[in-house]
């Protein structure tokens, strides 16, 4: 798939954003069932660049990330 789209996984996951060849990629944002959330950019299907983690009670962390994983969390809090 390319383009917008969204993915519901079995379990209850979900992913509503930017895909290139099958996989996330631009702008998107990933849900878990118990609420949390992550919004930001992905490359190659991974979170890559800058993004905000929401958590199910509203608090709000804002960091980097590259090939997936977290490489810098901001001082700010949303």
């Amino acid at each position: 798939m390319d383009g917008q789209g969204v993915f519901t996984w079995s379990d209850g996951k979900k992913y509503k954003g930017g895909y290139l060849e099958d996989k996330k990629n631009g702008t998107g944002e990933f849900i878990w069932p118990n609420g949390k959330r992550f919004t930001g950019t992905w490359i190659g299907g991974k979170a890559d660049g800058k993004g905000k983690y929401i958590l199910p009670n509203g608090d709000t962390k804002v960091g980097e990330w590259r090939d997936g994983k977290k490489v810098k969390e901001n001082d700010e809090h949303l």
